[in-house]
């Protein structure tokens, strides 16, 4: 698969916690074009996209988010979010995505490597992809 999981720490601290992202030292830091943030509507799906060049880094600080990364027809999902599995998804180009929020939504922290062009990713519509998104369990 295009895409693999990396765990974060998160530091209890008086008043709150520290949760961590990415930082320079990392192998999956491949410079910083631009950070974003992309709130996810409760049950609401946005897909499926590629970029071409875009290293997507994804981070999941409120709420939960389930990413489902394609490759050769087969699907492997990921649900993130502090509830679940608090990491860092990293999305190589060339691979397709897409994401669905939780019963709650979600916010997304997208740390990509380039700044964001419409012109650099590819889209699909939802059902250009065998997956049913209501199957599963969340």
């Amino acid at each position: 698969m295009g895409a693999h999981l990396t765990e974060l720490r998160r530091i209890a601290t008086s008043g709150g916690e520290v949760m961590k992202a990415l930082n320079a030292e990392e192998a999956d830091f491949r410079g910083l074009g631009e950070a974003y943030f992309s709130r996810v509507d409760p049950d609401a799906v946005r897909g499926w996209k590629c970029h071409n060049e875009m290293t997507v880094n994804v981070v999941v600080p409120v709420g939960h988010v389930r990413f489902v990364v394609e490759s050769d027809g087969e699907f492997e999902a990921f649900d993130l979010g502090p509830d679940h599995t608090y990491g860092r998804l990293t999305i190589e180009p060339g691979t397709w995505f897409g994401f669905q929020g939780g019963t709650q939504g979600g916010l997304v922290l997208n740390l990509a490597n380039i700044v964001h062009r419409p012109d650099e990713a590819d889209g699909k519509d939802l059902d250009e992809f065998d997956y049913d998104w209501k199957l599963e369990e969340r």
